[in-house]
């Protein structure tokens, strides 16, 4: 059971009996007081560890991509933009690896767009060599530049609000949340659908029983679509998704770790959905971008030389721990971990 100062501080009521799910989730991660705007919400001492900040070779194998796809195919001044850097470790491990080839970085207009205060000065302090006169910082992308872009994102899109939506003999509900004074706790109920656009929208998937989406989420792949056919560019996008009818919703709460329900600690723990992955490819294809790879991460990562990479880092150091190597590439892309629940996706227009 929540207290009501816990409840009242993340402001959620907003005077209504009861509201949606995907405006439940965006104001406890988003609102006032929410969990993204004040908590440091990766690493190992936090709620959850990505990939990045598993392995340095991560982000090389990233870097070396990014680095390839530069040279060959844009090479002149660009801009880089990180979607969501965390602690910075993922860009931190695509500038060590760029070095390699020196003019990548030179002709970098570097943005990483970061909401999160508390992330934002861990990233500064992380990757002060670039403070001075490469990196901007910005709650928001823009799309005034006319260079070449490349996007990159690990881990962003799933923190977008879901709607969720139930078929019942052809009659469609949507999940919404009321909250009971009495217990001084929030539930959820469903609601029938009557709005005409939705259902029309709902009749594409009348063959399913459950339907996750996020609007916010393919208007915002969409917008940097859009950019990319207009400006010419590449985005690459890694997170955990799907691209298979759902046999059940995928929203889920995580704090110090651990699942729990999205109704506890509002405003203190990560909530995220799995990635529609089927949505932003066909949003990409409608903008009529390249689709460059659309693989599972385990696929990805040996594709482009996590292996050799790893022998290669053995090779040179004496001092690192083998078992540990093994593990962090195991955890990166066994199908039982993250292998095959991460997916990867490139689009482009190059």
């Amino acid at each position: 059971m929540l207290s009501k100062r816990k409840i009242n501080k993340v402001k959620l009521l907003n005077n209504k009996k009861n509201f949606r799910l995907d405006k439940f989730i965006e104001t406890a991660l988003f609102g006032n007081n929410g969990y993204y705007l004040r908590n440091k919400p990766i690493g190992r001492k936090f709620d959850f560890v990505t990939s990045p900040e598993i392995s340095q070779m991560f982000g090389e194998i990233i870097g070396v991509y990014l680095v390839y796809n530069w040279k060959e195919k844009i090479n002149t001044k660009f801009n880089l933009i990180e979607l969501g850097p965390g602690n910075g470790t993922l860009f931190k491990d695509i500038e060590r690896t760029a070095k390699i080839l020196p003019n990548f970085f030179k002709n970098a207009n570097v943005k990483l767009i970061e909401i999160n205060k508390e992330l934002r000065k861990i990233q500064e302090k992380n990757l002060n060599y670039f403070k001075q006169s490469k990196i901007r910082w910005s709650k928001a992308l823009n799309f005034k530049s006319k260079l070449p872009s490349i996007i990159y994102a690990n881990e962003f899109f799933d923190c977008f609000p879901v709607r969720q939506f139930l078929n019942n003999n052809n009659n469609w509900f949507e999940r919404y949340v009321k909250f009971n004074e009495k217990e001084n706790k929030y539930y959820s109920i469903n609601k029938r659908v009557i709005s005409k656009k939705i259902l029309n929208y709902l009749n594409e998937y009348k063959r399913q029983k459950i339907y996750e989406v996020s609007f916010s989420r393919n208007k915002y792949f969409n917008q940097i679509c859009k950019y990319l056919k207009k400006n010419r560019g590449l985005c690459i996008l890694i997170d955990y998704g799907y691209n298979k009818k759902l046999k059940s919703f995928t929203l889920q709460a995580i704090y110090n770790h651990k699942k729990t329900s999205i109704f506890e600690n509002i405003g203190q723990q990560d909530i995220s959905s799995h990635v529609n992955f089927n949505e932003l490819i066909e949003i990409a294809k409608q903008n009529k971008l390249q689709i460059n790879e659309f693989v599972t991460q385990r696929d990805f990562l040996l594709k482009y030389g996590i292996l050799e990479r790893k022998k290669k880092l053995l090779t040179k150091s004496i001092n690192l721990n083998k078992n540990l190597l093994d593990e962090e590439v195991d955890r990166l892309i066994n199908v039982d971990r993250m292998g095959n629940l991460f997916k990867c996706l490139v689009v482009s227009n190059l």
